[in-house]
């Protein structure tokens, strides 16, 4: 699997949205305090909130105090929940996730690896959830005193 980008952004911008629901009620947070902490462009913050929102995992609240916030615990949330949302495909190759990809399917040994790989990091992704990296990812970047 190639994680893009676009799916570490999402990881590590819902990692903010889990820290205010943990500390601060699921408070919304903006994406300029996201963008302006994890130095990620506001355009393409909007881009992936947009697929976030589509595929069930936040909520946006307009207004002055407005921003985004996690629409169900971060232990519901999985990391395959979020790269599935903003990623073109979640499987370690085309072939993995398509049949017909490739003539030779019905008989390559080889395809036997990649989709027991695909399963195997399937499962990984399904069983580890936000919250699991919330805390870490939150640690990092703080100064000592903090």
């Amino acid at each position: 699997m190639n994680i893009s980008t676009k799916g570490r952004y999402a990881l590590r911008s819902l990692t903010h949205l889990a820290d205010s629901y943990a500390k601060r009620g699921n408070a919304p947070v903006s994406i300029k305090d996201i963008s302006g902490k994890e130095s990620i462009s506001n355009r393409y913050l909007e881009n992936i909130f947009v697929a976030l929102r589509k595929a069930g995992l936040v909520t946006s609240m307009k207004g002055e105090k407005g921003g985004f916030k996690l629409a169900m615990a971060p232990e519901k949330i999985t990391i395959f929940d979020i790269l599935s949302a903003v990623e073109k495909g979640t499987a370690t190759t085309k072939c993995a996730s398509d049949f017909d990809f490739c003539n030779n399917a019905p008989n390559c040994g080889i395809r036997k690896v990649w989709v027991k790989l695909d399963r195997i990091t399937g499962d990984f992704l399904r069983s580890t959830s936000l919250a699991e990296v919330t805390g870490t990812h939150m640690q990092m970047g703080k100064k000592k005193g903090e």
